[in-house]
């Protein structure tokens, strides 16, 4: 699914209209470095580590994490972004990032698995680190992204041949045992029913850094792919001098 899902990232490029945001926020915090939670398989990266600097951002240098790590998916990654994105190998809890994780925190298509007091809690360490969190959503709560989440499955089948790197068990879990056409579909549907709107995103954000903190949300039109991008971004005050 992950392997699938990175494909469609590099393919498509649906989160390519973060970009400017988060150049806009980048930039203003004099920041390059940014730490991605719940990567799974890299998400957007390969696509956006060279689209931020195209838009009028610094040049970043990514590290994903995730609570159960992709290291195979983080050396391909590294490799393919001259080292530019990298990985950290240990299990990163969303809602208490380590210390020496240093740098501006990043979710895509990720925070719709967390119920609020949990999505709250990730917002709430961010801000407890004086960090800047910016989260991207590609699913949406309404019934047009429901109804498109019945072509899936096709695109699964369609996709398959060219996921790389080859592995036998991916053709038996899709065409023999159609496991993860099934499973692309259903965790689409549930994340979908799931997502949360630009006001629900605003009402968590609700009284956390309220010494300065700015907090940004709304939706922006995907191309080529007929969808929306929900987005949140909290930015700290500026530091003195």
């Amino acid at each position: 699914m992950t392997d699938f899902l990175c494909f469609t990232m590099e393919r498509f490029a649906p989160y390519s209209v973060a970009a400017p945001l988060l150049a806009r926020a980048l930039t203003r915090m004099g920041e390059g470095r940014i730490v991605d939670l719940c990567s799974g398989g890299g998400g957007p990266w390969l696509d956006l580590v060279r689209r931020i600097p195209a838009t009028g951002g610094p040049v970043v240098r990514v590290t994903l994490t995730d609570a159960f790590p992709n290291r195979a998916a983080y050396a391909r990654l590294g490799q393919q972004t001259a080292g530019l994105v990298g990985g950290e190998t240990e299990s990163v809890p969303a809602t208490q990032v380590p210390e020496r994780l240093g740098g501006f925190r990043t979710l895509f298509t990720a925070l719709h698995h967390f119920p609020p007091p949990a999505a709250r809690a990730i917002l709430a360490d961010a801000v407890r680190r004086r960090s800047g969190i910016g989260v991207f959503e590609i699913t949406e709560r309404s019934f047009l992204s429901l109804i498109g989440m019945l072509v899936l499955p096709l695109m699964v089948l369609l996709a398959t041949p060219f996921i790389r790197p080859f592995r036998w068990s991916r053709l038996l879990l899709t065409y023999l045992v159609p496991l993860v056409p099934l499973a692309v579909w259903f965790d689409g549907t549930v994340s979908c029913l799931r997502s949360y709107t630009p006001a629900e995103l605003l009402e968590l954000a609700r009284g956390l850094g309220d010494d300065g903190y700015t907090w940004d949300a709304g939706m922006v039109r995907s191309a080529p792919l007929v969808t929306r991008v929900t987005y949140l971004i909290g930015v700290p005050p500026a530091r003195p001098g």
